[in-house]
């Protein structure tokens, strides 16, 4: 393998998966490098401006990280990594995966000694999925190597952007990890190497068949149309419809017995590949095509960080009921530059005994077809590293604007962020403020339209990430009163809030409050400030949850934060958890450190 493509892949595992443990498990100590090498008398030579130190007590190991860029948001960027050895009363430095696997090894012996059932040690399948995340990164890097000055060009279409996340986001220690899929797999089947493929398909008799639409056509009649197109030809038998599959299920399906069982008694057909053609977005399992009217979101038997990707039939059902009560909702923050991709609808099969079957197929509108993708991102691909000598998406956008208006490059960041808060931070609170509805807002999950450089619209998509509050479950089953069939959509505003501070504030806002601090655009508290002050402005103006969920973020000293290594250490499937659960901690509040910050200083400049 291309040595420049692991170095890199090996640089960004370690930057993701040392934040994740520094977040989670030990702030470690920090001081300024001359003063660290001053007291530790090394001879080591450190260009970065800080080293943070980590004490591993269960080993009686002391490691030291270079930091080169300090993040106020939690996302720091480490350099050289130490480790000291006791008999030469001397620093060396150590291989990043040698630390790393150290780090992974105190986790065990921590719980090893603490004793707690609950938390057991998965260390070993924790070191699985960081390798096997680290290769796959190394492979998709190299691949696309050549294409590196394409991959942050900032008028990409909407696939292309889907297609160029190398490095996956920088809240998980195993950002890539793909287990359950083979080598030969990765070139059809991942995104990052733009493979393309047809669909599997099967013919079902309509009996077992289990679906729903809200829109004029039922979910068999949109299938048949879409597969129709492409193939004139076929014929369906009457009292049957086709149902598609991603290949990766279908392999798997066909194993299953009870699907054997069906073939066999001519319930089910295998029609095998066909039809159009589709590639998969930044999510592995809900695949594309520009000239399709729907996407299609599956069942796949793959592990993506820390779940294995099944379609619930409750997901199914919220979807379509979600689908519903958004078109009833008269919402203030709805228009031009907010948007919902709604799932308005679903098919799968039923067998006796199968509380899923793995057929469950969820229809998901394509807004971004031929001629309305352009220009069209997910935040996670603007907030992106970019590759070594390149430039972000981020920052392309910004000087492009900046040179076309003749602006500095902090007037346009200015005007950049705000047009980003107005479309994709304020609407999501206001609609818990006044709905009672907290949306899974994560960076992958949340789309910009930057066609003209600026945030103009942004759209939300995942029909797994939708929180009604039970203060407003009354209200809202008056309106949509399908929502009585689907009660675990709601949830109390203790957890929603927790939820909602993690996926919007830890993992998206601050994602690009980073990206701006590390392109040198703004500083960190510049926008940490700019903040600050919308959330005390927007607080007065609201009345219902979103209030005291405000009033939590500008207050609190520690805020909820979805431990992603914790989770994964402990092969937790959040998926499959109680309420679907991951371990959460809790991490220093930057809106509330920073404005003490600012205050001290106000108050001492009086002083001076």
């Amino acid at each position: 393998m291309n040595q420049s493509a692991k170095r890199i892949a090996e640089n960004a595992t370690f930057q993701a998966f040392v934040n994740s443990y520094v977040r989670e498990v030990q702030g470690g100590h920090w001081t300024e490098k001359e003063e660290w090498i001053k007291g530790k008398r090394s001879s080591v030579l450190i260009s970065d401006q800080y080293i943070l130190e980590l004490y591993l007590k269960q080993q009686s190991i002391s490691l030291a990280i270079s930091v080169n860029y300090h993040s106020l948001v939690g996302r720091h960027e480490f350099g050289v990594s130490l480790k000291y050895c006791e008999e030469d009363k001397e620093w060396y430095q150590e291989d990043r995966l040698t630390i790393m696997v150290t780090l992974i090894q105190e986790l065990h012996l921590m719980a090893k000694s603490n004793g707690c059932p609950e938390f057991v040690s998965h260390f070993d399948e924790l070191i699985f999925r960081l390798i096997e995340s680290y290769q796959t990164m190394a492979n998709y890097i190299e691949n696309r190597m050549e294409d590196e000055k394409n991959i942050h060009l900032e008028k990409s279409t909407f696939i292309e952007t889907e297609q160029s996340l190398l490095f996956g986001h920088w809240f998980h220690p195993t950002p890539k990890s793909r287990q359950g899929m083979a080598n030969w797999q990765h070139e059809r089947f991942a995104p990052e190497l733009q493979g393309s493929f047809q669909l599997h398909y099967f013919q079902v008799d309509q009996t077992i068949v289990q679906e729903s639409s809200v829109l004029r056509k039922s979910t068999s009649e949109l299938i048949y149309q879409s597969l129709w197109k492409s193939c004139p030809e076929l014929e369906m038998e009457e009292g049957y419809c086709f149902i598609p599959m991603h290949p990766l299920q279908a392999q798997w399906l066909l194993q299953q017995q009870y699907v054997k069982q069906g073939i066999e008694e001519g319930l089910i057909e295998d029609l095998g590949l066909m039809g159009p053609f589709y590639t998969a977005t930044s999510s592995l399992r809900t695949v594309y095509s520009e000239e399709e009217e729907w996407m299609y979101k599956f069942s796949i038997p793959v592990k993506v960080t820390n779940s294995l990707r099944v379609n619930r039939n409750h997901e199914l059902k919220a979807g379509v009921v979600m689908a519903e009560l958004m078109e009833k909702l008269t919402f203030i923050g709805e228009g031009n530059y907010f948007q919902i991709i709604d799932d308005p609808a679903y098919i799968t099969v039923n067998f006796p005994g199968q509380s899923e079957s793995g057929f469950e197929v969820i229809i998901r509108s394509n807004v971004f077809q031929k001629d309305q993708d352009k220009g069209v991102s997910s935040i996670a691909a603007i907030v992106q590293d970019p590759l070594p000598n390149e430039k972000s998406r981020l920052y392309k956008l910004i000087s492009t604007i900046a040179q076309s208006e003749s602006r500095s490059l902090e007037e346009i960041s200015f005007s950049w962020f705000g047009n980003y808060w107005k479309c994709a931070v304020e609407p999501l609170i206001r609609l818990y403020d006044e709905h009672g509805i907290a949306l899974e807002a994560h960076q992958q999950n949340s789309v910009l339209d930057i066609s003209s450089g600026y945030p103009e619209t942004y759209y939300y998509r995942d029909n797994q990430g939708y929180y009604l509050s039970k203060l407003y479950e009354d209200t809202l089953c008056v309106i949509e009163p399908s929502l009585f069939e689907t009660p675990e959509l709601f949830y109390e505003d203790s957890l929603i809030q927790e939820r909602f501070t993690y996926y919007l504030f830890m993992n998206q806002l601050f994602s690009v409050i980073h990206r701006f601090g590390s392109d040198n655009l703004l500083e960190e508290e510049q926008l940490i400030e700019w903040c600050v002050k919308q959330l005390y402005v927007l607080e007065k103006d609201l009345t219902g949850s979103g209030k005291t969920f405000v009033n939590m973020i500008l207050k609190r000293e520690k805020l909820a934060y979805k431990a992603n290594l914790l989770t994964r250490f402990h092969d937790v499937d959040e998926l499959n958890a109680e309420l679907e659960q991951a371990v959460y901690t809790y991490i220093k509040n930057p809106f509330v450190v920073c404005h003490k910050e600012e205050q001290y200083a106000t108050a001492t400049s009086g002083l001076l």
